[in-house]
């Protein structure tokens, strides 16, 4: 039997070079072990920006701080190429309860060497409140490297709840992050898109920027909320970059906007169109100018960019760099597929776009499947089931129709709402109208030599043999990529002679 041709290339002859080839989650976190184990499996698989280690954490909260944490409660993971993934934002919490404060060893996760990490849909939590008498600073997440997104992740501490500690680049899609004193601050251009900022005290300061790149921080779309009205967004720490365009500032900061910097003076404090709670634009007659710092710096700047200079800071601009980085293509999300049950399986039409398929019964993760089927075997009559696709980094999006099992004897196998486009796998049986139910891995194919199942057979992509479903058509191949039928019904003609 000749080797089959691997799936990525299948995808490329159909014309499909943008499919994404089907990958289940690696780790299932209190399935296939504890967060310490995910680790070393991470640790010790080799990953590339092409093929993450996907890392999935159920609703549940997960103590990172006494199970993988130093002695002050600090997690190193180093692992680049490392998908984490949550199944909501609210019900999934990694935490740490560090004993000491200190922004460089107090980090919940802290990604050293590391590049390439997505995050989706957690919570990552510093719960200590313990101070020095300076300081209380306890760190959720401290990041060294390059190409980091976060989609819909939460950060919740006090002082310097986020730290991007060196320069690189950082993608924040939506998400939210909360604290007290310069609660985002360090280096590197960071893209914050439609993210919320919850200052938790008042007099709070939210971004202290030690800027040595180009950009900096730069907030579009941003909610600023909470019940404090005299916060400031920011001040520089060294040499910082901050913008702010089209915030939406639901509580109302200082009227200054910006506090003296930690250390030298800053490059950039701006905004653009910042608007109030009600939607109208904000008086940034007030802001603050002039700055001093303590080594005898001094700086003057504009507060307020002009429509053209508020144009410059785009994603693209600021994130895209030499390779053309374009994050949001990552954080793209795979739409609901539409489930049904068929017999003893739950059955949905194939994706293309997704990784692969998260499946819920009764509320709680159950399984992930690269097949668009889920068996009933183990899964009792009247279960609730609901399935979410993954998308290419493995963040789930939003969750099927749900349905309530029955019976298989209750069901129509037939039911063309659900088998319709969906190809049977070898060893199904496929009724034409008019011929007998033929299996299908005894099938013939006309003006080839070659009989199934060493050439053709009717089968999902990441399996062997090349009947192709795409969203819109049927393809047939032969074992060596040609093309034999494109449609339906002339694949079923050529398979059956109808």
């Amino acid at each position: 039997m000749k080797s089959p041709i691997p799936s990525a290339v299948l995808l490329t002859l159909a014309g499909m070079a943008f499919a994404i080839p089907k990958h289940g989650f690696d780790f299932v976190v209190g399935v296939d072990g504890d967060f310490k184990a995910a680790k070393a499996a991470a640790a010790a698989t080799k990953t590339s920006e092409g093929s993450h280690f996907i890392i999935f954490f159920p609703n549940g909260e997960y103590n990172l701080g006494t199970l993988t944490g130093d002695a002050n409660q600090l997690t190193k993971f180093n692992t680049s190429h490392v998908s984490f993934i949550g199944e909501s934002t609210e019900g999934v919490t990694l935490f740490n309860s560090s004993i000491e404060e200190s922004i460089s060893k107090t980090a919940t996760l802290q990604f050293n060497t590391a590049d390439d990490i997505y995050m989706q849909d957690l919570t990552v939590q510093n719960k200590s409140t313990t101070c020095s008498e300076n300081a209380c600073r306890h760190v959720t997440i401290q990041q060294v490297g390059d190409k980091y997104v976060y989609k819909r992740v939460r950060l919740i501490s006090g002082q310097d709840t986020y730290y991007t500690n060196k320069g690189g680049r950082t993608y924040w899609d939506e998400g939210e992050i909360r604290g007290t004193v310069d609660f985002i601050c360090g280096d590197g251009d960071v893209f914050f898109e439609g993210t919320k900022l919850v200052p938790t005290r008042s007099k709070a300061v939210i971004t202290a920027a030690k800027t040595t790149t180009e950009w900096g921080y730069v907030f579009d779309n941003a909610v600023i909320e909470g019940s404090f009205n005299d916060y400031f967004l920011g001040r520089s720490w060294n040499h910082a970059k901050t913008v702010f365009l089209n915030t939406h500032m639901n509580s109302t900061p200082d009227a200054s906007g910006w506090q003296n910097p930690i250390n030298e003076v800053p490059l950039v404090a701006a905004e653009y169109n910042s608007l109030d709670k009600n939607g109208k634009p904000m008086d940034l007659s007030n802001r603050r100018r002039a700055y001093t710092d303590k080594n005898g710096g001094s700086a003057n700047l504009n507060p307020v960019l002009s429509e053209s200079e508020a144009a410059k800071y785009t994603r693209a601009n600021i994130l895209g760099g030499t390779d053309s980085w374009a994050p949001e293509k990552l954080t793209k999300q795979v739409e609901a597929p539409e489930i049904s049950q068929s017999g003893k399986a739950v059955k949905w039409s194939d994706n293309e776009d997704a990784l692969c398929w998260a499946v819920f019964v009764n509320g709680k993760y159950y399984s992930n499947t690269t097949s668009n089927s889920v068996k009933l075997d183990s899964i009792a009559k009247g279960s609730k089931i609901y399935v979410r696709a993954a998308n290419s980094m493995g963040g789930l999006g939003a969750k099927s129709n749900e349905i309530v099992t029955v019976a298989a004897a209750d069901t129509s196998i037939a039911d063309s709402t659900t088998t319709d486009n969906i190809p049977p796998v070898p060893g199904d049986s496929v009724t034409v109208p008019g011929d007998s139910t033929t299996p299908v891995d005894s099938v013939t194919v006309p003006n080839d030599s070659t009989t199934t199942p060493s050439d053709t057979s009717i089968t999902r992509i990441e399996k062997k043999h090349y009947a192709d479903q795409s969203r819109r058509t049927l393809h047939l191949y032969t074992i060596k990529g040609q093309r034999i039928h494109k449609g339906r019904s002339k694949v079923m003609r050529a398979l059956y002679g109808k």
